[in-house]
């Protein structure tokens, strides 16, 4: 009687089994029986959405009459893939619709455009094929409009499907005009009812421990005359033959007697990962217009404050260093005391700027919205918190010697007020606020702090001053970062000494970001800028473009210090400078010349 021994490793426990060949049968009896590991089973692919086509939908129907584009904010637990997008039509809409996934910077990764559709409820195409999405990172699917009409949910909540969430906060995203990153969100938190169609399979554990590496077998021959097997994970043995065994990759050892009997040993085989690694995308941004008349019925615009960062604004202790005198630019800077009796004589820092230190405030009651809304005509705010967002519905209304914790905002539905805000601060100290300090239209700023807001002002209309004021920026994951940014602008845009402090933000455009093709008449003179990929931007405008008197701070920028249409501009006594951390100018180190 001839003995072959198996030994059978997995892991540090053998098992070893005794194979006993007499008289051509085979007999195999457990020496030792081997320690059992987990193992890895396959889970069956899975699909999901945040709702179904059967969720009923009761929200507003909205008819902006413009092309919009609106959005969900979302990302996974686990990766996976989207195959498609859905989203609930509203009664009345007409046209063509086109979905689109989008990763936190903007960066379109798949669209399609919706075929054989139904007149209003659920609709649903898919991608040409899957897109393979990173856990835990944000993303947005949207879908666009070109007609303007959609519905909307106010007061949504965080969804959960799977290992699908929404974004706790501004989950609801909209952007006016082509078909382009949905960006914007409204103070109300809405909802527009925009899915994704998400599918993933994992390997799950089966119970016993971890995961162990494939096991080696190991075959030994007492008897002269058995072939030596090589070891490997699988192998077939045939005594007759005088070569190697043929390999297989059927995890299982066979060993074929001379008699033709068989005996399988079949080893715990590691399962084959179906996952793999793909690269992380960095989130990155473009303001755009807001639906809620846009899209909201009430106060349009702007749909609720994005996850938030703490970030710390540069200390200004008292200024020490006297600039060397410079000529007088135009327009000139405004050295004569406001309302507030300050003046910032050099660039504005927060000592210059912001609520006047000792002031007494009296805090205001929010409206069951989270705003203080002002509706009567020439109201004048002073010395007064506003604990939330305050909402400008009146003319010629005046803040000033205020603390106001959310935006200032003069827009409802189609309409602008205007308004004065002098002495104030725009902002809290312990947490970044995604949307804009101060906008839109019709309304001067001077001596105003902005602090932890991803924007500091929104241009959207005529007659807009900015003057004397310090802005203090910050970013939360997908916003696009800006000093001052325009948006259908219009006329009379004045930019003319302040400081706006990008540095050390993640997600960013420009501390001055003028781009829109409405602007008609811009001055931007005597600022102070550091920050940005690139640090001014001032393109697609026309009719008076100056750009004179400003300083950036050297090798702040990303790319470069200036993006510009050179040749429609008045561009002179611009410079790179350095400076010290009150934002005392310590030294020119040249012309900035303009650049495209």
């Amino acid at each position: 009687m001839a003995i072959l021994i198996v030994a059978l490793v997995a892991i540090s426990v053998p098992a070893v089994w005794v194979i006993t060949r007499n008289s051509g049968d085979v007999t195999i009896k457990p020496v030792a029986e081997a320690k059992p590991v987990a193992q890895e089973e396959p889970e069956k692919p899975q699909e999901t959405s945040f709702w179904s086509s059967s969720t009923e939908v009761k929200a507003s129907t909205h008819a902006d009459r413009a092309p919009v584009e609106l959005g969900t904010r979302f990302t996974a637990a686990k990766s996976g893939s989207v195959t498609g997008v859905r989203f609930y039509k509203a009664p009345g809409e007409k046209g063509k619709h086109t979905g689109s996934l989008w990763d936190a910077k903007g960066h379109r990764l798949a669209q399609v455009t919706f075929a054989g559709e139904s007149p209003s409820g659920w609709q649903e195409a898919s991608f040409s094929s899957p897109v393979r999405l990173e856990a835990k990172q944000i993303y947005t699917v949207s879908y666009h409009s070109t007609n303007g009409t959609y519905v909307g949910t106010q007061g949504s909540v965080p969804t959960r499907s799977g290992p699908l969430s929404t974004t706790s906060r501004n989950s609801g995203v909209f952007g006016y005009g082509g078909n382009a990153f949905p960006k914007q969100s409204n103070p109300k938190g809405y909802n527009y009812w925009v899915d994704v169609v998400f599918s993933w399979g994992n390997r799950r554990p089966r119970p016993g421990g971890t995961h162990s590496p494939r096991p080696t077998v190991t075959v030994t021959a007492s008897q002269t005359g058995l072939p030596t097997p090589t070891t490997g994970p699988s192998g077939t043995i045939n005594p007759t033959s005088t070569g190697s065994p043929s390999p297989s990759t059927d995890p299982t050892v066979t060993i074929s007697p001379t008699t033709g009997s068989t005996v399988t040993v079949s080893p715990t085989p590691r399962p084959t990962p179906t996952g793999s690694r793909w690269p992380t995308s960095r989130p990155t941004p473009t303001w755009t217009r807001w639906p809620t008349s846009r899209p909201t019925p009430t106060w349009t615009r702007w749909p609720t404050p994005r996850p938030t960062r703490t970030h710390t604004p540069t200390p200004t202790p008292t200024r020490t260093h006297t600039p060397t005198p410079e000529p007088t630019l135009s327009p000139e800077p405004t050295d004569n005391p406001g309302p507030g009796g300050r003046t910032c004589v050099d660039f504005p820092t927060p000592a210059c700027t912001g609520v006047p230190p000792g002031t007494k405030l009296t805090e205001k009651r929010l409206n069951d919205d989270g705003a203080y809304r002002v509706t009567t005509p020439g109201a004048v705010l002073n010395a007064v918190h506003i604990p939330g967002d305050l909402l400008i519905t009146a003319n010629n209304v005046t803040v000033k010697n205020s603390q106001i914790d959310g935006l200032v905002i003069n827009e409802l539905g189609p309409n602008t007020y205007s308004f004065k805000i002098y002495d104030s601060t725009v902002g809290v100290a312990d947490r970044c606020q995604s949307l804009p300090g101060i906008g839109e239209s019709k309304f001067t700023a001077e001596r105003v702090l902005i602090r932890n807001h991803g924007d500091g002002f929104r241009a959207s209309g005529d007659d807009i001053v900015i003057r004397d004021s310090f802005v203090d920026l910050c970013s939360n994951p997908g916003d696009h970062s800006d000093g001052i940014q325009t948006y259908y602008t219009g006329r009379g845009l004045t930019f003319d000494h302040n400081t706006v402090d990008q540095r050390g933000v993640e997600d960013i455009t420009a501390p001055i970001f003028l781009t829109d093709p409405q602007i008609v008449d811009v001055s931007v003179t005597n600022n102070l800028v550091m920050g940005g990929t690139y640090s001014i931007q001032l393109k697609n405008a026309r009719g008076s473009l100056v750009v004179r008197g400003n300083k950036i701070v050297d090798k702040t920028w990303e790319y470069e210090p200036v993006e510009a249409d050179c040749d429609k501009i008045d561009w002179s006594d611009n410079s790179i400078v350095t400076i010290d951390r009150n934002y005392n100018v310590t030294s020119t180190v040249g012309p900035l010349p303009c650049a495209k």
